[in-house]
């Protein structure tokens, strides 16, 4: 009795999937967020981008984003049947801060029962944690980008783009935000093959 072996080695099947990795030292979309301000029950994120792609408008640029407009992105992805197939990564969590919210409450209501020493002790492991909460969350929301920037597919989406570059808030729903963001592709669209007739002259 003979045995089916697959077409491919192991080798070949691994070379493949290496040449579909992800290269997170590319340089050409480069993302992080420069700055983060809670207010009250919401983020505002500081996006800061650099690149040198030609289909976007410029070299360098910042747009504000909350969390909402994160899983805005993300959910254009996964609901895109162009990418179906593809690993999108997941959407960062929505950032939660009413615990330490409720602990600093707290400790500020019983400020009265408890020493000096006791008190500013406690405030400072409490604003620690908050502060540690915080950064992971603005990680989070970053990582998120960089592995969208570094996806050789998924970083030339036009959603992706307007994320970007689109200086108005994405969350806005209703007619006049979709004519502001369709006007805004058809810019994007005007610019790149803008640049494509170029090139070929």
């Amino acid at each position: 009795m003979a045995m089916l072996e697959p077409s491919g080695s192991m080798d070949e099947i691994d070379g493949k999937q290496r040449a579909d990795t992800v290269d997170l030292n590319d340089s050409d979309l480069v993302i992080d967020i420069s700055d983060a301000l809670s207010e009250k029950d919401k983020v505002k994120f500081t996006v800061h981008t650099k690149t040198k792609l030609p289909n976007f408008q410029n070299s360098e640029f910042s747009v504000s984003r909350q969390h909402e407009e994160f899983i805005w992105l993300h959910d254009r992805f996964n609901e895109s049947e162009e990418y179906a197939g593809l690993i999108i990564p997941p959407a960062p969590t929505r950032p939660d801060f009413d615990s330490s919210r409720a602990k600093l409450q707290k400790l500020s209501d019983s400020e009265s029962t408890l020493t000096k020493e006791e008190y500013d002790k406690m405030k400072q492991e409490l604003e620690a944690e908050y502060l540690a909460m915080f950064k992971k969350t603005v990680s989070m929301h970053e990582v998120f980008l960089q592995r969208l920037a570094a996806h050789p597919v998924l970083r030339n989406d036009n959603n992706f783009r307007v994320f970007l570059e689109y200086k108005e808030d994405l969350s806005v729903r209703g007619k006049n935000a979709r004519e502001q963001i369709s006007g805004f592709f058809k810019t994007l669209t005007k610019t790149a093959d803008e640049v494509l007739l170029t090139n070929q002259k």
